[in-house]
């Protein structure tokens, strides 16, 4: 039985170490700071107006610092 577990815990190694986690970016759109925070684009844009969250950039370029 501990032999069954040793070769499950040395295969559950393996894939933890081919794990790569890249970091998310600084900076995102509207859109994608909405789905990323599971809210609408017009609340992110409200948390903007509120200072809630900051923002660069104007019209269709404008982002969100998340």
């Amino acid at each position: 039985a501990l032999d069954a577990l040793f070769a499950e815990v040395r295969a559950l190694r393996e894939e933890i170490s081919a794990v790569r986690i890249a970091p998310q970016p600084e900076w995102v759109t509207i859109p994608e700071a909405a789905r990323q925070l599971g809210v609408s684009p017009d609340t992110i844009r409200r948390r903007i107006r509120t200072g809630e969250l900051k923002a660069r950039g104007r019209g269709k370029t404008r982002q969100v610092r998340l």
